[in-house]
Protein backbone atom coordinates (compact mmCIF):
# COMPACT_ATOMS: atom_id res chain seq x y z
CA UNK A 1 0.00 0.00 0.00
CA UNK A 2 2.77 2.44 0.92
CA UNK A 3 4.51 1.74 -2.38
CA UNK A 4 1.53 3.11 -4.35
CA UNK A 5 1.62 6.39 -2.41
CA UNK A 6 5.36 7.06 -3.00
CA UNK A 7 5.38 6.19 -6.71
CA UNK A 8 3.72 9.43 -8.05
CA UNK A 9 6.02 11.62 -5.93
CA UNK A 10 9.11 9.77 -7.13
CA UNK A 11 8.02 10.15 -10.74
CA UNK A 12 7.54 13.93 -10.30
CA UNK A 13 10.97 14.25 -8.66
CA UNK A 14 12.66 12.43 -11.57
CA UNK A 15 10.85 14.59 -14.14
CA UNK A 16 11.76 17.77 -12.26
CA UNK A 17 15.44 16.78 -12.04
CA UNK A 18 15.53 15.96 -15.75
CA UNK A 19 13.94 19.29 -16.67
CA UNK A 20 16.30 21.33 -14.50
CA UNK A 21 19.45 19.55 -15.67
CA UNK A 22 18.37 19.83 -19.30
CA UNK A 23 17.91 23.59 -18.95
CA UNK A 24 21.23 24.23 -17.18
CA UNK A 25 23.05 25.51 -20.30
CA UNK A 26 20.23 27.97 -20.92
CA UNK A 27 20.86 30.02 -17.74
CA UNK A 28 23.16 33.00 -18.17
CA UNK A 29 26.54 32.60 -16.53
CA UNK A 30 28.95 35.41 -15.91
CA UNK A 31 28.64 39.14 -16.01
CA UNK A 32 25.53 40.62 -17.58
CA UNK A 33 25.97 42.79 -20.66
CA UNK A 34 25.82 46.58 -20.31
CA UNK A 35 23.38 48.61 -22.39
CA UNK A 36 24.11 52.30 -23.05
CA UNK A 37 22.17 54.91 -25.01
CA UNK A 38 24.23 56.19 -27.94
CA UNK A 39 21.65 58.54 -29.45
CA UNK A 40 17.98 59.49 -29.52
CA UNK A 41 16.52 61.22 -32.59
CA UNK A 42 12.90 62.14 -33.36
CA UNK A 43 11.47 60.06 -36.19
CA UNK A 44 7.76 60.83 -36.40
CA UNK A 45 5.76 63.36 -34.40
CA UNK A 46 1.98 62.99 -34.22
CA UNK A 47 -0.39 64.61 -31.80
CA UNK A 48 -1.01 61.62 -29.53
CA UNK A 49 2.15 59.57 -30.16
CA UNK A 50 5.76 60.36 -30.91
CA UNK A 51 8.33 57.96 -32.34
CA UNK A 52 12.05 58.19 -31.64
CA UNK A 53 14.90 56.24 -33.18
CA UNK A 54 17.19 55.12 -30.38
CA UNK A 55 20.62 53.66 -30.88
CA UNK A 56 21.75 51.37 -28.06
CA UNK A 57 25.24 49.98 -27.49
CA UNK A 58 25.41 46.44 -26.12
CA UNK A 59 28.69 45.68 -24.35
CA UNK A 60 29.56 42.01 -23.89
CA UNK A 61 32.35 41.62 -21.32
CA UNK A 62 32.23 37.83 -21.13
CA UNK A 63 34.20 35.06 -22.82
CA UNK A 64 31.08 33.80 -24.64
CA UNK A 65 29.34 35.19 -27.70
CA UNK A 66 25.96 36.72 -26.89
CA UNK A 67 23.22 35.76 -29.35
CA UNK A 68 20.33 38.21 -29.12
CA UNK A 69 16.98 37.66 -30.80
CA UNK A 70 15.10 40.61 -29.34
CA UNK A 71 15.12 43.60 -27.01
CA UNK A 72 12.39 45.18 -24.91
CA UNK A 73 12.86 48.27 -22.72
CA UNK A 74 11.30 51.16 -20.82
CA UNK A 75 13.02 54.54 -20.65
CA UNK A 76 12.55 56.90 -17.71
CA UNK A 77 13.81 60.47 -17.71
CA UNK A 78 14.30 62.19 -14.34
CA UNK A 79 12.30 59.48 -12.62
CA UNK A 80 9.27 59.75 -14.92
CA UNK A 81 8.21 57.16 -17.52
CA UNK A 82 9.03 58.47 -20.99
CA UNK A 83 9.16 55.84 -23.75
CA UNK A 84 8.90 52.12 -24.50
CA UNK A 85 10.63 50.14 -27.19
CA UNK A 86 10.68 46.64 -28.60
CA UNK A 87 12.66 44.99 -31.38
CA UNK A 88 12.89 41.50 -32.84
CA UNK A 89 16.24 42.13 -34.55
CA UNK A 90 18.73 39.30 -34.25
CA UNK A 91 22.40 39.99 -33.72
CA UNK A 92 25.47 38.41 -32.18
CA UNK A 93 27.74 40.39 -29.89
CA UNK A 94 31.03 38.55 -29.99
CA UNK A 95 32.94 37.91 -26.80
CA UNK A 96 34.66 40.98 -25.36
CA UNK A 97 33.14 43.37 -27.90
CA UNK A 98 30.28 45.78 -28.51
CA UNK A 99 27.55 46.24 -31.11
CA UNK A 100 25.00 48.95 -31.66
CA UNK A 101 21.37 48.37 -32.51
CA UNK A 102 18.74 50.89 -33.67
CA UNK A 103 15.31 50.53 -32.10
CA UNK A 104 12.15 52.58 -32.38
CA UNK A 105 10.81 53.91 -29.09
CA UNK A 106 7.29 55.21 -28.61
CA UNK A 107 5.94 57.80 -26.23
CA UNK A 108 2.58 59.43 -25.70
CA UNK A 109 1.50 63.02 -25.40
CA UNK A 110 1.26 62.87 -21.60
CA UNK A 111 4.92 61.81 -21.29
CA UNK A 112 6.03 64.70 -23.49
CA UNK A 113 3.86 67.17 -21.55
CA UNK A 114 5.21 65.87 -18.24
CA UNK A 115 8.80 66.41 -19.41
CA UNK A 116 7.99 69.91 -20.75
CA UNK A 117 6.43 70.78 -17.40
CA UNK A 118 9.64 69.73 -15.63
CA UNK A 119 11.65 71.80 -18.10
CA UNK A 120 9.52 74.84 -17.26
CA UNK A 121 10.19 74.34 -13.55
CA UNK A 122 13.95 74.20 -14.16
CA UNK A 123 14.02 70.47 -13.47
CA UNK A 124 16.72 69.80 -16.08
CA UNK A 125 19.27 72.41 -14.93
CA UNK A 126 21.60 69.69 -13.66
CA UNK A 127 21.15 67.51 -16.76
CA UNK A 128 18.79 64.72 -17.74
CA UNK A 129 19.06 61.57 -15.68
CA UNK A 130 17.78 58.46 -17.36
CA UNK A 131 17.04 54.86 -16.47
CA UNK A 132 16.88 52.19 -19.16
CA UNK A 133 15.27 48.99 -17.92
CA UNK A 134 14.40 45.91 -19.94
CA UNK A 135 15.50 42.53 -21.24
CA UNK A 136 17.58 40.95 -23.96
CA UNK A 137 16.09 37.79 -25.43
CA UNK A 138 18.50 34.99 -26.33
CA UNK A 139 16.35 32.74 -28.47
CA UNK A 140 15.92 30.09 -25.78
CA UNK A 141 12.26 29.72 -24.79
CA UNK A 142 11.31 31.73 -21.72
CA UNK A 143 14.88 32.97 -21.21
CA UNK A 144 15.95 36.58 -21.13
CA UNK A 145 18.76 38.64 -19.66
CA UNK A 146 17.42 41.59 -17.66
CA UNK A 147 19.20 44.95 -17.60
CA UNK A 148 18.75 48.11 -15.58
CA UNK A 149 21.10 50.93 -16.54
CA UNK A 150 21.26 54.53 -15.41
CA UNK A 151 23.06 57.49 -16.87
CA UNK A 152 22.91 61.17 -17.58
CA UNK A 153 22.60 63.38 -20.64
CA UNK A 154 24.43 66.70 -20.31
Amino acid sequence: MRRNVIWPYALWMVLFAAAVSGCAPVFWRGEKPRIDIVSIAPKEMRLMEQTFLMELRILNTTERDLNITGVVFDLEINGQPFAKGVSNQSLTVERLSTKTVKIEAYTGLTSILRQLSELGKGGFDSGLKYRLKGSLYSGAPFFRIPFNETGEFK
